[in-house]
């Protein structure tokens, strides 16, 4: 039987690699980042072509039995390009994982609804 990767196991189909897993004062804390493919601008829909920066969210996922999961997702921050755009820059979201001004997963709300 072959082994499967940590982040096959959290996160099926979704690009994030897992960097690190600890324990802290009782919750299990996931370092990851974004492998996806470059995000569209939430405002014009233009597709990523720069990066600006690289930013950190925490984000709440569903308990492991009465343990906490906070997930530390590294994403990138683009430019975006089109000179009409009022969004000179954006924060990219991972499909199936996050979304914006959220602070818990997607399979949390999810999960909570």
């Amino acid at each position: 039987m072959a082994s499967k990767k940590v982040e096959d196991v959290l996160f099926p189909g979704i690009g994030v690699r897992v960097k690190g897993v600890s324990d802290s004062s009782g919750s299990l804390v996931v370092e990851a980042v974004s492998t996806a493919r470059p995000g569209r601008c939430p405002t014009c829909r233009k597709q990523a072509r720069r990066v600006h920066s690289r930013h950190q969210s925490a984000l709440d996922e569903r308990p492991l039995g009465s343990r906490r999961i906070i997930i530390r997702l590294q994403v990138r921050r683009y430019f975006c390009d089109r000179r009409s755009c009022s969004s000179p820059s954006f924060v990219e979201q991972v499909p199936g994982l996050s979304t914006r001004y959220r602070r818990s997963s997607i399979g949390l709300a999810g999960w909570l609804g």
